[in-house]
C-alpha cells in the first residue's frame, strides 16, 4: 500500500501504517516509534482475523433466502475503535490513529476504503 504517505498528512492523523497478514510492520509513519509500530501490527492482525472470522459467519447466517435477496452480509473489511479522544482504524492491511478533535473519521475511512478495494484480504 502506497497510500501511507498521503493518509499521514490528512487532518487529525497522528500515524499510519501498513502491515504484512503475520503481524509484521511494512511501513509506519507519523508519531510512533518502531516498537510501537510493531506492537500495533500485531494488535491489527489479531482484530483482524477475529473480526473477518465473526463477519464470515455472520454472512453465513444471512446468506440468500428465498424471497429475500438482499438481507446477506459481507465479511468485514477492517475495524474501529473509537475512543474519548482518538479512534484506531484498521482496514485491510493498514492502520490509522486519529486524534478526534482535528480530524474526520468518515474522510479518513472513506480514504483507506477507496484505496485498499482492491486489496487482497483473503489472507486475513
Amino acid at each position: 500500500m502506497h497510500y501511507i504517505g498521503k493518509l499521514v498528512e490528512m487532518p487529525g492523523v497522528i500515524a499510519a501504517g501498513s502491515f504484512t497478514y503475520k503481524g509484521e510492520v511494512i511501513k509506519y509513519l507519523g508519531k510512533l516509534t518502531q516498537k510501537e509500530a510493531q506492537q500495533l501490527s500485531s494488535l491489527c492482525v489479531a482484530n483482524l482475523r477475529s473480526v473477518r472470522m465473526q463477519g464470515n459467519m455472520l454472512q453465513a447466517l444471512t446468506a440468500y433466502k428465498p424471497g429475500n435477496e438482499r438481507c446477506g452480509l459481507h465479511s468485514a473489511k477492517g475495524w474501529i475503535v473509537h475512543g474519548a479522544q482518538q479512534t484506531v482504524c484498521v482496514v485491510s492491511d493498514s492502520f490509522c490513529i486519529l486524534k478526534n478533535s482535528d480530524g474526520s473519521l468518515n474522510d479518513i475511512l472513506h480514504f483507506m476504503l477507496n484505496e485498499t478495494k482492491k486489496a487482497k484480504d483473503h489472507l486475513i
